[in-house]
């Protein structure tokens, strides 16, 4: 399988649009640009700064198809990509935790199993049946094609109780058997990602076993209705069409929702339409406007973070509605990334002074009595170290992440908790020791079922001091 940016992708990049600008403003989902207007009156400035001879209502029209039309052309590379390797409605399960040999998954956890499928709605619903799972936290979350979280079954949804919940594509009338869930899905491919936790090392057998117990399946043996499926398998070694290509094409399998159609009557307007080959005219307009359409993204992205003690936080993520200049933030800067009902993420790379994280340097973490993150007992958090290249480094025990399961984690007396950061292990310490490689390397804190003081930014992990 090609690399997938799963689970807040390429996180490093929320560090980057805070270093672009605005590095301490918030912006939650409620006040972040949302709407047709929002982006046309973005994309209308760009056009009018795009300079001298620019067909000026051609590129606002560029624009607009970039921005809107990027996460829709991004889930579609990933899942062109993904079905080489893995059939269509097939659920496929990792049985085994990622390590530093791992380099499928960028920025992966250390904490769950993860579980895949692409399905394709068009012949009829699928069907997910999942057991009582109530001693692990565990989460299937749905995608559709333009990147919104449709739904998420698991831990937090459904309380651990075993059932059945079919995903229904656009157009389907049928009935469901009794005691089916339905999740309906808005476009006909759905992008399904599973999560199962294991308890570190001692529990990946035990988290495994429940991965086999998962079942995904059809509604029904009925004949493919007649319609336009996306494409199955784009290798990366295949040519790529155009940008604008690859969003008619992927507009013509994925119609967009009828609240998108003043920007979809925009693209019209300017040559892009479903199915259909972009005319010359087209493609030059959309080229020439992409780097105004990225400057509006990272612009924006900016403003969609929070930066204290020195970590990173993106808001607005896994449901956009028209919010679509955010929506294309977090499809380029964490593919996946879910509600944040389920998880929050937090991303350091510096020490609690600017300086860049780096081996040559140790560091400790310190939670004072009662603040450690405040989750739902029945999830997890954990702190996880990337080298560079944002996967695992290999260290001597193999540990690449410190959390609420790791083993032999010691606490103060007075419930504190230390965690040590470092190239060599801190002595006497070894237990709360997170193995740093002698270069430079990041951190992600993760919180599973985060509660209010998260979700709310109250809470916000401890500095990282050089100690």
């Amino acid at each position: 399988m090609a690399r997938a940016r799963v689970e807040v992708g390429v996180i490093v990049a929320v560090a980057a649009l805070v270093a672009a600008g605005a590095a301490g403003t918030t912006r939650s989902a409620s006040g972040s640009p949302s709407g047709a207007a929002t982006l046309r009156a973005s994309a209308a400035d760009a056009a009018r700064r795009a300079g001298p001879g620019v067909d000026r209502m051609a590129f606002q029209a560029g624009v607009e198809a970039y921005v809107w039309g990027f996460p829709l052309v991004t889930m579609s590379r990933t899942r062109g990509q993904v079905l080489c390797g893995i059939p269509v409605n097939t659920l496929i399960n990792v049985p085994r935790l990622l390590d530093a040999g791992s380099r499928v998954v960028v920025t992966p956890n250390a904490d769950t199993l993860y579980s895949s499928a692409f399905l394709d709605l068009r012949p009829g619903p699928m069907v997910l049946r999942v057991p009582a799972v109530r001693d692990r936290y565990y989460v299937f979350q749905f995608l559709d094609m333009y990147t919104n979280t449709i739904a998420d079954v698991g831990t937090r949804t459904n309380g651990g109780r075993a059932g059945a919940y079919a995903i229904v594509g656009p157009g389907w009338h049928g009935r469901l058997p009794t005691g089916t869930g339905r999740i309906t899905a808005p476009t006909p491919d759905v992008w399904v990602i599973g999560r199962t936790l294991a308890a570190l090392s001692r529990d990946v057998a035990g988290a495994a076993a429940e991965q086999r117990r998962y079942r995904l399946q059809p509604l029904s043996s009925l004949t493919p209705r007649a319609g336009a499926s996306a494409p199955a398998c784009s290798p990366p070694s295949a040519p790529r069409p155009s940008f604008t290509g690859e969003l008619a094409t992927a507009i013509g399998a994925d119609p967009p929702p009828p609240r998108d159609r003043p920007i979809v009557a925009d693209l019209a307007a300017a040559g892009i339409r479903p199915g259909l080959v972009p005319n010359a005219a087209a493609l030059a307009t959309t080229e020439a406007s992409r780097a105004a359409a990225l400057e509006i993204i990272r612009r924006v992205g900016s403003r969609l973070t929070t930066a204290r003690n020195g970590w990173t936080r993106l808001h607005g993520t896994g449901s956009y509605g028209t919010d679509y200049i955010t929506r294309a933030v977090v499809a380029m800067v964490g593919l996946g990334a879910n509600v944040p009902d389920e998880s929050v993420y937090y991303f350091a790379a510096t020490d609690e002074g600017g300086a860049p994280l780096s081996g040559a340097a140790s560091y400790v973490i310190h939670f004072r009595p009662g603040q450690l993150p405040p989750i739902d007992p029945r999830a997890f958090w954990s702190i996880s170290l990337y080298g560079p290249d944002h996967f695992f480094v290999a260290n001597p025990v193999d540990r690449y992440a410190v959390g609420d399961r790791t083993e032999g984690l010691t606490r103060g007396h007075d419930g504190s908790l230390d965690v040590f950061v470092s190239h060599s292990p801190p002595p006497g310490h070894e237990g709360n020791w997170l193995p740093a490689p002698a270069g430079s390397f990041n951190l992600v804190l993760r919180a599973y079922l985060p509660g209010p003081g998260i979700r709310s930014g109250s809470w916000t992990p401890p500095a990282v001091r050089p100690g």
